[in-house]
């Protein structure tokens, strides 16, 4: 039976995670910490827009058997954004920061899991640091190209500007609200829904303070991850690595997967979280 409510979101069965900040030269990052045991700890990078407050049921499914640690990525979420003066930075960059960030709160080995825009930030993790990561897991890391590629660059995680009427406002509640309805967002016709209703009000609200607290600097992120040049990086990764068809077809002896659930981590009911994390676990204790 689906689960329903807030209070039951904040974890998985008597798993309860807990909120921290870790420490880097820009400021603070922040994070969602539970479990214990485990050959290493797993790293959650969260898909976007979002972060890592939306992921935080599937996160406590997976500190079931170890620790779990699910940081919010620069200038999402509760963590400091990337400094002005750098202008807009590479996707190295956010790989970089979580790496300093993992020295700063002691984590030396670590397996990684990264969807989406995480699955991207994983890559360029693995990519820099292959002595660190062990085992890599990868969902909707898509590669794409041409107009697919140009319209996502163009509205998928634009730069939003406050105004003093609040029109901004309205812009971050109708993507948020679509994100549940459409994929892209911004496409809405019948061919793009969704198979899934929207969530209950109260979690539309919760999803909201996310989205509008990062508005302002996410966008950074958002065009580093499309001017990563993914496909060239998944053949050069050399990491033990789980990853959907598509992907792994990239990737140098990967292993193929299809997540036995994709929707909505904080609507989800406890089973279909516990069978995802169970594929996952069974691969990073290989």
């Amino acid at each position: 039976m689906p689960e329903t409510g807030l209070v039951a979101k904040e974890g998985f069965g008597a798993m309860t995670m807990k909120r921290a900040f870790g420490d880097i030269a820009e400021g603070q990052i922040h994070y969602w910490l539970g479990g214990t045991g485990g050959a290493r700890p797993l790293v959650y990078v969260h898909p976007g827009p979002g972060t890592a407050r939306h992921q935080v049921p599937l996160s406590a499914a997976l500190a079931q058997t170890r620790r779990v640690i699910s940081p919010d990525l620069p200038g999402m979420g509760d963590s400091v954004a990337p400094p002005e003066h750098l202008g807009q930075v590479g996707l190295d960059y956010f790989a970089d920061a979580l790496h300093r960030f993992l020295d700063g709160i002691g984590v030396a080995e670590v397996d990684l899991f990264g969807s989406s825009i995480g699955g991207r930030v994983a890559v360029a993790m693995a990519r820099q640091r292959p002595d660190r990561v062990k085992h890599l897991v990868l969902n909707r890391v898509l590669v794409l190209q041409g107009e697919d590629l140009d319209a996502m660059k163009k509205h998928h995680g634009p730069e939003v500007r406050p105004d003093q009427h609040g029109t901004y406002i309205w812009f971050v509640w109708t993507r948020m609200r679509n994100l549940y309805q459409y994929f892209p967002w911004f496409k809405t016709t019948a061919a793009n829904l969704r198979k899934a209703d929207l969530p209950p009000a109260a979690l539309l609200h919760l999803s909201f303070v996310e989205h509008i607290k990062m508005c302002a600097t996410s966008h950074k992120a958002f065009t580093a991850y499309y001017n990563y040049l993914i496909a060239d990086e998944l053949t050069r990764l050399a990491v033990p690595t789980l990853a959907r068809p598509d992907t792994a077809k990239l990737i140098p002896n990967a292993k193929e997967w299809v997540p036995s659930f994709d929707g909505d981590s904080m609507q989800a009911s406890e089973a279909s979280l516990a069978g995802l994390a169970a594929q996952i676990d069974a691969f990073l204790r290989t």
